[in-house]
């Protein structure tokens, strides 16, 4: 005899809430032990590699869409927060760094693709793909409908970005050490009324940039209207730190469950060509970082975070993390994924 219906409804509910338990917990562990440490960016790092650890050992993990939206838009609140009329006085500086970003996306897509396929033996397609400098779903989608081997692509992206959010970080704090932004630690928390009246504009514009299809949407919609709100004096403040430390645990869970159902025997053979792939693209936007930096008079921490080949979330989330220029980082990683999905017809050429 089956269970009633209602019963069977609360049993799933159940499990997904342990599950959800488990993948918080475990993000805070790892953020709680990343800082202990004394990493850089802890929150974010040490959650992603906590729960990616846990998603190859095979643990249940997930994160509903609703959560990670949610902590999207708290963390671009707090990006918002912080943009200061200095940032805005960098804009002067952005058509000149676009040239370098588009320079260093096509040096990106070649250099990752000639590494894989020439250096690890991988198919044309699949090497292609892989060396796409974007987010995995634009990827993916793209994929399907070539002769790429999506499982290998979809995993060498996984490692991409796991690779340059636990790396970064600690590199750039060694370079480049110096924040562009004043740390939120500087602001006083926000009153009742404009924690209210924030979270009301930066959820609707995010909704209404997400429903629009903009990369990183979510995120940007909730840092412009934050941005706007604090520009024009009608808000002051910043959030509880224990609700953005939430906000990093949750975008670190997100990149590590990318890892989940992964054999260890496919991680194992596509491990080391991503994985040179990733680290010789950083060198190459490394590059371009420091002609910007000459050029410009930028940091070079903020102009390497633009035009390295990670997803919006995480470049914007790192930045933020480090105190470096976020609407900057944010806005060439947008146009990098736009010109990509424009240009796409010709460099899927034979894919």
């Amino acid at each position: 005899m089956s269970p009633p219906q209602g019963a069977a409804g609360s049993g799933e509910a159940g499990r997904r809430l342990a599950i959800l338990a488990l993948t918080l917990a475990l993000g805070g562990a790892g953020g709680i032990l990343a800082a202990w440490l004394g990493l850089p960016a802890p929150w974010l790092a040490g959650s992603m590699a906590a729960v990616a650890v846990a998603a190859l050992a095979g643990l249940p993990l997930d994160l509903p869409p609703a959560l990670r939206n949610a902590a999207f838009v708290l963390i671009g609140i707090s990006m918002g927060a912080g943009v200061t009329p200095e940032t805005l006085a960098q804009l002067r500086a952005w058509p000149l760094s676009l040239v370098l970003l588009a320079l260093s996306v096509a040096g990106t897509l070649a250099l990752g693709t000639f590494w894989l396929e020439r250096l690890h033996g991988w198919d044309p397609a699949t090497a292609r793909f892989a060396a796409i400098p974007g987010a995995l779903s634009s990827v993916l989608v793209l994929v399907a409908t070539s002769r790429a081997d999506l499982p290998r692509v979809a995993l060498a992206q996984s490692i991409r970005l796991f690779t340059l959010v636990a790396l970064m970080p600690s590199v750039l704090m060694l370079l480049d050490g110096e924040p562009t932004l004043a740390p939120m630690a500087a602001l006083t928390v926000s009153s009742p009324g404009h924690i209210a009246a924030t979270l009301a504009a930066s959820a609707a514009l995010a909704f209404l940039l997400e429903r629009l299809r903009v990369p990183g949407g979510v995120l940007l919609g909730a840092m412009i209207a934050s941005a706007a709100l604090h520009g024009a004096g009608l808000v002051a403040g910043r959030f509880p730190p224990e609700i953005l430390i939430l906000g990093f645990v949750a975008t670190g869970a997100v990149i590590g469950i990318r890892f989940r159902g992964t054999r260890l025997g496919a991680l194992i053979a596509t491990l080391p060509g991503a994985v040179a792939a990733v680290l010789a693209a950083l060198l190459l936007s490394a590059g371009f970082a420091a002609l910007g930096a000459w050029l410009l008079g930028l940091p070079f921490g903020q102009l390497w975070l633009a035009f390295a080949p990670g997803g919006v979330e995480a470049m914007a989330v790192m930045a933020f993390a480090l105190h470096l220029d976020v609407a900057f980082v944010g806005a060439h990683h947008v146009v990098r994924l736009i010109g990509l999905n424009l240009t796409s017809p010709w460099w899927r050429r034979g894919s």
